[in-house]
């Protein structure tokens, strides 16, 4: 699982302010691996940012760029995890925005290349959230602590109600997918789409 904090909605110009990212087991809940950082870029003035984003995630240009890790050094740490922590699935929560952040803002290549270079398997949570709620006007931002208190899961092991910090939405998504990974853990349904 992944996510980012963002300047903004546009890819193409909005900064990453921070990262976070995990490696985990879906089927017994186990996070394996995990970091999180701010991004610094070459200076405080290179951040681009619309007020609004900075308000819905608290981070500054000032804290990131005093705090943060460079690109490259947030690229290493992204890749070690990916390559080393033995994953499969790429997930998170309205994931294919992080993608397209990520691909521009962090790796400096397009969607698809990033998509070669790690996975094309994406595991998304804003989906699952509309398909069980028969409401395709659930709000992405909103959605993961929605699904987290209506599926009674637990994050005060990781602070509480720390939504749109790229870690702790990162676990917030992971433990809502392994909670409907275990609403699927049925043999026999789990049979019928194996074998039809």
């Amino acid at each position: 699982m992944f996510d980012t904090e963002t300047g903004g909605l546009d890819a193409e110009v909005h900064s990453v302010f921070s990262v976070g990212a995990l490696i985990g087991d879906l089927d017994t809940g186990e996070i394996l691996d995990m970091f999180e950082a701010y991004h610094r870029l070459p200076s405080v003035d290179d951040y681009v940012y619309t007020d609004k984003a900075v308000e819905i995630h608290g981070i500054t240009p000032q804290e990131a760029f005093e705090q943060g890790l460079s690109t490259e050094e947030i690229q290493e740490k992204f890749s070690d995890l990916w390559f080393n922590g033995g994953a499969a699935i790429m997930g998170g929560h309205n994931v294919d925005y992080d993608y397209r952040m990520m691909s521009r803002q962090i790796y400096n290549v397009t969607t698809g290349e990033f998509e070669a270079n790690f996975t094309y398997r994406k595991l998304d949570s804003l989906p699952v959230m509309r398909l069980f709620t028969g409401h395709d006007n659930v709000k992405s931002g909103a959605s993961l602590g929605q699904a987290v208190k209506a599926l009674s899961i637990d994050m005060t092991d990781f602070g509480k109600n720390k939504y749109h910090a790229a870690l702790f939405d990162s676990i917030a998504c992971f433990r809502v997918l392994h909670r409907f990974r275990r609403v699927f853990d049925n043999p026999e349904f789990a049979e019928a789409l194996t074998n039809g």
